[in-house]
């Protein structure tokens, strides 16, 4: 089993030019502040590094288009993970970029599930079974302030783009269908699918014969008749001719990418080149003493204070927002540029081919008879055996379905579940106890991908009962990744201080042993705990600009390399 845990998060701003550091508790950390002083925003943060954002973002936190960096350890291997915007980087320990991407879904989903052992497929909207995006792979370890003391399984963004998500996720996370279940599941549908598509062809090729054989053999022979000899090349001829101008049209569409691609890298050398001339003239600012500078070559005098050299900073950071931009509008050129050499290539092919049957057709006539002879027995031959090999390619596709079908099965059978669901059960019976919750009827929360349904102030305190039996739940062999449990502010629907305390004693001590435990509230109800505080005091202000310029200075080596690699 994979274990995830936190250690540093850099917070940036570029816009703010501000920012601030929070280093974990590599056991308990609590985010300890008053309402509107960026407690929730900091905490929605950790597993936004990542690419799985929180079910609700402040509009205002927003538009600060705040920078993350995220150091966390994979059993005893250090990561650290960037996010600007739409774009992830992940660095090894001794900060090399180990990949980079721009799309959740079908980049950072696949690389994060090898880095975690995450096997969960889900089938999404085209039928296709996919890994799915980081939120899932999270989904038992985030309560979100806004919707997870509403309803279970709810607390990241854009969940619904897999229908029915909740009983292949909970059942995956509690390792009723561990990851061996969902490989076996698609290879089963793998071979399922060739095999559909063979035996579409199988019919095609069944209809083929049996025209053949109910038509008169003479039909089958080949046409080598002088008079319509003529024909065929002509008719060749104009073909090749259509295909020669299909071809110059792409040539003309290659020749306009080429040069949008050539403007595009003249306008990356500009930038790159203003960057270096700005962090240069940073660094000289920084490192001088003189309260001005006189430019050598204008006679300038320029104040060297603290708004300059934010200025130029700001300049920087535009300059690396532009290269990336820039970068990605080349790689879709590249990509468009790649698929019509791809077509450029076929017409090339398909213009060799038919000048190939041209000098054929020229050559002599007198094989008319042995071809006319040989025509129906070769036909015949093809047939039949195209026949056998897809007969043949169809059963070991059976037999891979099958293989998988009886693994799947050795997972779905109710008596080897059966320890892992009474496991379960009696951590919520528990749990349901000590957060006193006693409406709750057992028959409400039997099944482990169940939907907590309370009222009041007893909704919070049963949904954590929940939360804290199916963590519990996973702690087994069979379960997937341990990662941090993150909580955000679990007081909720206005609790007598006997509950409030109830929960956070609960959230604080009531996880399995060895959880890295996050836990943002307004107050702690008199319940001690050891380990690390970070508070949030200054109200609409979680960043601060004392904090900018070295953070920025931080982050800025990892910025340089995934503006190298793009």
């Amino acid at each position: 089993m994979k274990s995830l845990r936190f250690q540093k998060l850099y917070l940036c701003s570029e816009l703010e030019k501000s920012a601030r550091v929070v280093k974990f508790d590599s056991k308990t950390t609590v985010v300890l502040g008053e309402n509107d002083t960026g407690k929730s925003c900091l905490i929605k943060s950790i597993y936004a590094a990542f690419g799985a954002d929180a079910y609700k973002v402040s509009s205002d936190w927003q538009s600060l288009k705040v920078d993350l960096l995220l150091d966390f350890t994979v059993n005893q291997d250090s990561y650290s993970i960037l996010r600007t915007g739409s774009f992830f980087g992940l660095f090894d320990q001794s900060g090399q970029m180990v990949w980079e991407a721009s799309s959740v879904t079908d980049r950072v989903a696949p690389q994060l599930a090898e880095l975690l052992d995450f096997r969960l497929t889900l089938q999404n909207r085209s039928g296709d079974q996919v890994v799915p995006p980081p939120a899932y792979c999270f989904l038992p370890f985030y309560i979100d302030q806004d919707i997870g003391w509403l309803k279970t399984w709810s607390s990241f963004a854009r969940l619904q783009m897999f229908e029915g998500y909740r009983h292949d996720v909970s059942y995956f996370h509690a390792g009723l269908l561990p990851n061996e279940y969902y490989v076996a599941k698609g290879l089963k549908l793998e071979a399922e699918r060739a095999k559909d598509n063979l035996k579409v062809e199988k019919r095609a090729l069944d209809r083929a014969g049996k025209r053949l054989r109910n038509r008169e053999r003479q039909s089958i022979r080949f046409d080598l008749v002088p008079a319509s000899f003529g024909e065929q090349v002509t008719a060749l001829l104009n073909e090749c001719e259509e295909l020669q101008r299909h071809q110059d049209a792409v040539q003309r569409v290659l020749s306009d990418l080429s040069s949008k691609r050539m403007a595009l890298l003249e306008q990356k050398e500009l930038a790159s080149n203003a960057l270096v001339e700005l962090d240069a003239d940073y660094e000289f600012l920084r490192d001088s003493a003189d309260p001005e500078i006189v430019c050598p070559t204008c006679g300038t005098i320029h104040t060297n204070d603290f708004s300059n050299k934010f200025g130029l900073v700001s300049d920087a950071e535009s300059c690396r927002s532009l290269l990336l931009e820039v970068q990605h509008e080349i790689d879709v050129i590249d990509e468009q540029i790649i698929s019509q050499r791809r077509k450029f290539g076929t017409f090339t092919e398909n213009i060799q081919r038919i000048n190939a049957l041209l000098d054929e057709e020229r050559g002599e006539l007198k094989l008319r008879d042995l071809i006319a002879g040989e025509s129906e027995r070769l036909v015949d031959i093809a047939l039949t055996e195209e026949h056998r090999d897809l007969d043949a390619t169809i059963g070991g596709l059976d037999a891979k379905s099958d293989e998988a079908q009886l693994t799947m099965k050795s997972y779905e059978n109710t008596k080897n579940q059966k320890p892992i669901k009474d496991r379960y059960f009696s951590h919520m019976k528990s749990f349901v106890t000590q957060l006193k919750v006693p409406k709750l009827s057992e028959k409400g929360y039997k099944r482990i991908d169940c939907s907590i349904s309370e009222t009041g102030s007893d909704l919070p305190r049963a949904l954590l009962a929940y939360y804290l039996a199916f963590i519990h739940t996973m702690h087994s062999p069979t379960g997937s990744a341990s990662c941090p449990l993150v909580i955000d502010t679990p007081v909720q629907q206005d609790q007598d201080p006997e509950n409030a305390a109830r929960m956070i004693e609960a959230c604080l001590n009531g996880a399995p042993a060895g959880t890295q435990i996050i836990l943002g509230t307004v107050g702690l109800h008199g319940v001690r705990y050891h380990g690390h505080t970070i508070r949030t005091e200054d109200k609409y202000r979680l960043l601060s600009r004392d904090n900018y310029e070295a953070v920025a200075r931080h982050m800025k080596p990892y910025f340089a390399q995934m503006l190298r690699r793009r």
